[in-house]
Parts: structure tokens; C-alpha cells; sequence
């Protein structure tokens, strides 16, 4: 490379600075995002293992049970291997926490857990944060955000459940500090002593034991010796840095879930800038044809102009890329500190930024500049020397022949036509087809990148129409300028139309999963609450515990309540699937009796059965079908006994109150299981009762029941909403980084046309045209650009979202897609509403330019 080229270059640069600070902007914010996620995950982990160093601080080794918790008899042999300097066993069990008011906590249905005191201060897994440990019976420390949340205060009294539900008073003495550990799932934690431990959950044996070498002890050695002491292969034996690099992956890994959205989006966003970049360099080449012809008769080639355009690229993405480094930084430290958005629990710690985000931030940041400035370098390379002999130095570079549009219109029907191929094939798949869908969106978005040159025009012709007759010459002079410079008019568009068309199609699937949610609730949860029991006691089984015996009569003397039916869940599911349910036949009816698709329920007896219609589909169930169930006491259409336990089938059922799948009458459940008390409570309220007075009788009864959890579709519908409304703003955040560049565009490109207009604008302006009405003219130009964008991209993002939707609702579901047409509409406003604010500035300085200093200029 010849030193006169780069000299060149850098010359180009240096003469078109400002008008290469927009794109150069655009180039910044698009590698800053990208990079900023990757710093973003780097912290993160970072903080993870710092943090996550305290639960496994001074361990050399680990005991974790597989199976079966690890005996007292197994530590003490443990303590007597050699190379052993200090051995802790920690206690770990479910124990439930009651807050002021006397009710469970609980964290997405899980209650809290019970810690022990560790033997050995030097393997405490835990920080103290105010107070002490507990030392005596009757004491307890509580983690640090449980006492936030519930306003625990030291010295002041603890509420505990034990396992059969019987609270019990203690004294907080303590506050500990947990760090991140995932272990515990943000629940409720409380230390106390190994008798008060024992007392309320039951356990006393040790869910992890660890182990502090001696100096000079290899931790692996000491393991391998530790494995053949235990002889138990169902104890799983650890180094303590193979504990800790496992708990920093499991506290870490939705931070990689979500780092790979970010990327995503950080890829559109720098996507977006090609489009940018590609417009810049076309117009700098259009008005840089007497330049580059000059260059020409001085003895440049082809190769050395296109060369030489293409350094300036160069240049220009290094520089930026620098730039957008920079700004990771900002961005990175920013997802951290506003994790409560992001995520959740991320420690706060330093910004980390490592060579491989150096080498993505440049690398992506020149490769997409020079990209992007190929095309225009091609045609800086085919401007013939006796251009600079005419008399327009701003003649745009196109390629107008009828063979090359219609090249154009079969490139683009055929990626067109591919996509909409790739979306028919994926539809019928359902969810395993929704990345074909997905896929072939983008395939079709690139058609019409490809078409975009040939369909922008029309398209602003058409919007243009009504506007141009309603409010004149003004108007209809921003139509033509709009459409003079297709390929330019069509970059600027497709920068805007695809973080629009995301938008919109994010928007649609979300609307479309709450109703379709909302649905499922209502149809699936007829009734407006349902009451059960928290498992307090950590057994694994499938069947919650029954509910206290009197409770349903309690419930039924509230006038609040019009129905309150008792329901008993078999112990076990049938093949771990089918669970068989009862309800007594006096109660089975209203919105506790289950929709019946085909038989009667009526005919349910002691040796018959309704199924739920799915399960009846695949087993190859029908009515009159024998369905074995593993029931005692049955006995076949002859009278003997059936060891099946079969029952016939003479009902199939679609939607019912519970999870139950096989209904069986309530005196053949009662012989089957004997007699007990409802695992579940289905209640609704009597008319004229709202669901908040329903919820304040509830509250004011289960006050006396700590152990009972209530579900409402009020409370599921309103949890759901909160996440879906989280998402929707999170997209809309992430999608604000590819508008703002798109945004950042439309400002560019017309401040360049602005410079390219100048004697144009000067002319109108001799010839009547007000300042006001030459900046009218342009920032309606740049508004018809942004709302083509805009409806060519909610055109798009609906178009590919509601595809996506019927094809999961059309197997999971039941109706049609939502399409949020408020949503759609702010979309549309903002992106047309941030377009006239990046076209004041150059339409300010284009009606304030003097018109015979103007008129004068070379543009």
C-alpha cells in the first residue's frame, strides 16, 4: 500500500470530519453496545466468584450427599484422615419463616430453609452483618433481606414452623449476609442451633460437610483420601475450587442466557449502522464526483480511488470502534448498577474488560465500516475523468439501467419468495418450527432491503399524496426531494424499518402470549381461589399434605364464599403422570365440575372414571375403554378381581379446577386410600363479592392456618402481566440502541443533502420560499422517511409476529394472535417524532444560510 493513499485518505477525513460525525456517532453507540455486554458479562462473573468465595472460603474439600444426607459416624471418620485440619458438617433443611402479620413466606412457592451454626468460625459459609450467631436454645440469626422485607428487628421476636405446622417463637439475635449464593433461591434463611434445628425440622444429619487441609496438604490428594474413608458412592467428594467454580457457574448462568440477548441486540444495532455507514459514503461519493475525476486525470486508477474511499472506512471504524470502547465502559458498569432490571443479585465490583472485547469491539467496528463503504467504494472507482469537467460536482452514483433494476425486483422475489416458503413450512411445526419462522423473516426483510431502492419512492409517493394536496407547494416540493435519490431514501428507511419491525413483533408475540395466558387461566381455574398446603418439611413427594380438617367448614360459614369444594389427590400419580382426584358428588358441580367433551358424568360410580381428554389421546383411550389405574378392590365386567385396579371410562373432560387427570368417584377414592382430610380447597365467591373482599376474608381466616397457600387467577393473571410488561420494556430498551442509530441517520443524511442543496435551497428561497417554509419542506422530508420506515417495519414485525403466534396457538392454544394497535401506534409516533427532531438542526442551519453566499457555493 502506497504511502500517497493513506495520506489521501487521511486527508479525506480531515475535510469531511464533520460531516463523518453522525455516522462516526452511529459507529460509537452500535460497538459500544456490543462491547458493553461483553464487559457486562466479564463484571458479572467476576462479582459471581468473588462473592461466591465467602460460602466456600478456607475449603479445601467438599462432602455432598447424592442421595442420602452424610451421618455424624461419616464426619468423625472424615476428621480422622490424614492431611485434615479442621471438618464442619452443615445442616441443611426446608423449615418455614413467618412474617409480623403471621403469614408463610415463601419465594415462587418455596418456603425458606433452616442453616446451622458452623463448629469451626473459619468455614462459616455466611458473614455476620449486625449482631452474633445464635449460641442457646430459643435464638435465631435471619439472612439480611428477609429482615429488610419484613421489618425483623434484633431482639424482637422470630416466628418458626415445625413440621406439622406449629409456629414457634424465637429471639433474632442475628443477621447474616448470604452473598449471591444460589443455593438458597433468594428464599427466607435462618441459622439456629443444632437442638433447635433438629427440634423443628426433624434432621440432623449433614447435607455438606468441608474440609480445611493442613499446610502443605494437595486439596486433591486429601480428596481421593477423603472418597476411600467414605466408601459411600452415593457422596460425592469435591476440591474446594472445583465447589467454587461450580457454584459460580450456577449463579452465573442466567447471566450467559441473558448476555446472548444482548449480543443479539447489539448485533442489530450494529446492522443498523452498516445501513448508516453505506449512506454516508454514498452521498460523500456523489459529492465528491469532481474529486474523485480529478484524481482520475492526474494518474489514479480505478483500484487506487476505491482504495483510497476505503481506507477513509478504515479510519473512520477504528476510530469509532476506539470510541464505542470506551463507552462499553459506561454501558457495562450500567447493566451492573441497574441490575434490578436486568437481572437480579448481581454483586456491584469493577469493570472488567479483557483482550477478547478489545479485539470484538475494533474487529466488528472496522469490518462493518468497510463493509458497508464497499458498494460506494466501487463507485468512487467508476467516476470518469471528464466528470470534472461538468458542471455538477454532485451527480449521484446509481445504477438506473433497466437490466440492473430488473436483476433487482428477481433477487428480491426470490429471497421473498424463500422466506415466505421457510414461515409456510415452519408454522405447521409450532414451537419447533418458530426459528424457521423467525428465519424466514429475516430472509423476507432482506428482499425487501433488496427491493427497498425500487418500493421507498412509491412508498413516500404514496404517503406523500394526501399531504402534498393538503398543504401545498411546501409539501409536495418534501415528496420530491424525498424521492430524488432512491438508494439513499431506501438506506435511510431500512435502518430505521428493522429495529421497528422487532419492536413490533415482539410487542405482538407478547400481547398474544398474555391473552392466550389469560385464557388458560380462566378456563383451566374456573374458580376464584384454590387453597393447599405449603410442603414445609422438604419431602419430595407430588402430593402436597392435607389441609387442616375444619377448615373447609370454616370457609363455608362465610357468607363471602358460594362454593367451597374439597378435593383429595391421590399419593402418587399413575406411570408419573396421571393423577387420580375426587371430589364428594354433592360438591361436583358449577365451576368445580370439570367441561365434558364427550359421556356423561353422571354415570360416574365407583367402578367408572372420567379422563382428561388429553391424556385419553394418548393412551388411545375412549368411552367404554378399561383405563388401569392400580386401584385395590376392583373387580373386572365378570366380578373377579381386576389386579389392575381398571376402571371403565365413561366421560372425557377438557378443562377442570385442578391438575388432575382421572376423575373417580369419592367412595372408590375413600376405599382406595383410605379416609383423610382434602388436599385441596376449590372456593368461589358468592355474588356481589369482589375478589378483594374475598382475599381479606381468606387473610382474616388463615391467619390461624400459616401453612395454607392461596392461588388466585387474580394474583397468577397480575404476576404474569408484571413479567410480560418487564420483557416488553427491556426489548424496548435494547431496541432503543438500533432507533437512536436509525435516528442518528435520518439527522445525517439530511444534513449531508442539506449541504448538498445548498444552492437549491437558495434558489427557492430567490424565488419566494420563506425560511419557515424551507424548514418546514425538510423536516417533513425527514418525516415522511421515518414513517415509511416506521409502517414498513410494523408491517413487517406484525407480519412475521402473527405468523409466529397462530403457529404456536394453533397447537397449544385456542383463537387468534393480538395485535397491540396502541403499541403500534406509539412505535410509529416516536420513530416519527425522533425523526423531526434529528432534521431540526439541519434544517435550521439550511433557512438560516445567507442566499447569495449560498447561491455562490458549489452545491
Amino acid at each position: 500500500m502506497s504511502w500517497p493513499l493513506l495520506r489521501l485518505a487521511v486527508a479525506g477525513l480531515r475535510a469531511h470530519a464533520v460531516r463523518l460525525l453522525l455516522t462516526a456517532a452511529a459507529v460509537v453507540v452500535g460497538v459500544g453496545f456490543l462491547a458493553g455486554t461483553l464487559v457486562y458479562g466479564d463484571t458479572a462473573r467476576a462479582a459471581f466468584y468473588d462473592d461466591l468465595a465467602r460460602s466456600a472460603r478456607n475449603v479445601d474439600v467438599v462432602v455432598e450427599p447424592a442421595e442420602t444426607l452424610v451421618s455424624a459416624e461419616t464426619v468423625s471418620r472424615i476428621r480422622a484422615v490424614d492431611g485434615v485440619a479442621e471438618v464442619d458438617g452443615r445442616v441443611i433443611a426446608w423449615l418455614g419463616l413467618l412474617d409480623r402479620d403471621g403469614r408463610l413466606l415463601t419465594q415462587q412457592g418455596h418456603v425458606g430453609y433452616g442453616l446451622s451454626v458452623p463448629g469451626v468460625a473459619s468455614l462459616a459459609p455466611y458473614d455476620v452483618a449486625a449482631g452474633r450467631l445464635p449460641t442457646a436454645a430459643g435464638e435465631v440469626a435471619v439472612d439480611k433481606a428477609t429482615v429488610a422485607n419484613t421489618g425483623y428487628v434484633l431482639g424482637g421476636p422470630v416466628s418458626l414452623l415445625d413440621q406439622a405446622g406449629t409456629p414457634h417463637r424465637l429471639t433474632l439475635v442475628g443477621v447474616v449476609d448470604l452473598g449471591v449464593n444460589r443455593l438458597f433461591g433468594n428464599s427466607p434463611v435462618a441459622v439456629l442451633t443444632d437442638a433447635d434445628l433438629a427440634a423443628l425440622t426433624g434432621t440432623e444429619r449433614y447435607a455438606q460437610v468441608v474440609i480445611r487441609a493442613e499446610p502443605g496438604t494437595d486439596p486433591r490428594e486429601l480428596a481421593d483420601r477423603v472418597a476411600e474413608v467414605t466408601g459411600d458412592p452415593r457422596l460425592t467428594v469435591l476440591t474446594g475450587d472445583r465447589l467454587r467454580d461450580r457454584l459460580a457457574e450456577q449463579a452465573g448462568k442466567y447471566v450467559d442466557g441473558f448476555l446472548a440477548v444482548l449480543i443479539g441486540f447489539g448485533l442489530v444495532s450494529l446492522t443498523v449502522s452498516a445501513f448508516v455507514i453505506y449512506n454516508t459514503f454514498a452521498i460523500l461519493a456523489a459529492q465528491r464526483v469532481r474529486e474523485l475525476s480529478l484524481l482520475r486525470c492526474v494518474g489514479a486508477t480505478r483500484r487506487q480511488v476505491g482504495v483510497a474511499v476505503l481506507l477513509e472506512a478504515v479510519a473512520l471504524g477504528v476510530l469509532a470502534s476506539l470510541g464505542g470502547l470506551a463507552a462499553s465502559l459506561l454501558i457495562g458498569y450500567g447493566l451492573i448498577w441497574g441490575r434490578e432490571l436486568v437481572a437480579t443479585d448481581i454483586p456491584l465490583h469493577a469493570p472488567v474488560v479483557r483482550w477478547p472485547t478489545v479485539a470484538v469491539a475494533i474487529g466488528f467496528g472496522t469490518l462493518v465500516a468497510v463493509l458497508a463503504a464497499l458498494v460506494p467504494a466501487l463507485g468512487a472507482g467508476r467516476v470518469p475523468p471528464l466528470a470534472a469537467l461538468r458542471g455538477s460536482a454532485t451527480a449521484e452514483l446509481h445504477d438506473a439501467t433497466g437490466r440492473r433494476r430488473r436483476v433487482r425486483l428477481l433477487v428480491a422475489s426470490g429471497l421473498v419468495g424463500a422466506g415466505v416458503l421457510a414461515i409456510g413450512v415452519g408454522v405447521p411445526l409450532a414451537f419447533p418450527g418458530l426459528p424457521l419462522v423467525l428465519g424466514g423473516g429475516m430472509v423476507v426483510w432482506l428482499g425487501a432491503v433488496v427491493a427497498a431502492p425500487l418500493l421507498v419512492p412509491r412508498a413516500v409517493g404514496v404517503l406523500g399524496w394526501l399531504p402534498a394536496r393538503l398543504f401545498g407547494p411546501v409539501a409536495g416540493l418534501a415528496v420530491l426531494n424525498a424521492r430524488r435519490n432512491p438508494r439513499r431514501a431506501a438506506a435511510t428507511t431500512m435502518a430505521l424499518t428493522v429495529g421497528v419491525a422487532l419492536m413490533s413483533m415482539f410487542a405482538v408475540l407478547l400481547a398474544t402470549a398474555r391473552d392466550q395466558t389469560g385464557r388458560e387461566l380462566t378456563e383451566n381455574f374456573p374458580v376464584d381461589f384454590v387453597l393447599d398446603r405449603n410442603r414445609i418439611d422438604g419431602t419430595p413427594g407430588a402430593t402436597r399434605g392435607e389441609l387442616p380438617a375444619e377448615l373447609a367448614d370454616v370457609l363455608r360459614a362465610d357468607p363471602a364464599f358460594a362454593t367451597v369444594a374439597e378435593v383429595r389427590l391421590a399419593p402418587a400419580p399413575v406411570d408419573r403422570q396421571v393423577r387420580i382426584w375426587s371430589v364428594p358428588p354433592e360438591q361436583l358441580r358449577g365451576p368445580v365440575r370439570p367441561e365434558v367433551t364427550e359421556g356423561d358424568l353422571a354415570r360416574l360410580g365407583p367402578d367408572t372414571v372420567a379422563v382428561n381428554r388429553r391424556v385419553a389421546q394418548a393412551r388411545g383411550l375412549g368411552l367404554g375403554d378399561r383405563f388401569a389405574l392400580g386401584l385395590p378392590g376392583v373387580t373386572d365386567p365378570t366380578g373377579a378381581p381386576d389386579p389392575t385396579g381398571a376402571l371403565t371410562v365413561v366421560a372425557l373432560y377438557d378443562d377442570a379446577p385442578t391438575g388432575g387427570a382421572a376423575l373417580v368417584h369419592w367412595d372408590r377414592f375413600g376405599s382406595a386410600y383410605g379416609p383423610g382430610a382434602a388436599n385441596e380447597l376449590l372456593v368461589d365467591l358468592a355474588p356481589g363479592f369482589a375478589t378483594s373482599d374475598g382475599r381479606r376474608a381468606l387473610d382474616g381466616v388463615l391467619r390461624d392456618y400459616p401453612v395454607v397457600r392461596v392461588s388466585s387467577v387474580a394474583d397468577q393473571a397480575d404476576e404474569l402481566g408484571a413479567t410480560l410488561d418487564e420483557l416488553l420494556g427491556i426489548f424496548a430498551a435494547l431496541l432503543g440502541m438500533s432507533l437512536l442509530i436509525a435516528v442518528f441517520g435520518i439527522g445525517n443524511t439530511l444534513s449531508l443533502s442539506v449541504f448538498e442543496r445548498t444552492r437549491e435551497s437558495a434558489t427557492l428561497r430567490a424565488l419566494g420560499l420563506s425560511r419557515r417554509q424551507l424548514g418546514r419542506m425538510l423536516l417533513a422530508e425527514a418525516g415522511l422517511i421515518a414513517l415509511v420506515g416506521a409502517l414498513a417495519g410494523i408491517a413487517l414485525g406484525v407480519g412475521v409476529g402473527w405468523t409466529a403466534a397462530l403457529g404456536l396457538i394453533d397447537s397449544y392454544g385456542h383463537g387468534l394472535p393480538v395485535v397491540p394497535v396502541g403499541q403500534l401506534a406509539l412505535c410509529a409516533s416516536l420513530a416519527g417524532g425522533a425523526a423531526l427532531l434529528a432534521g431540526v438542526l439541519p434544517a435550521r442551519r439550511a433557512s438560516r444560510a445567507p442566499i447569495v453566499a449560498a447561491m455562490a457555493a458549489e452545491g
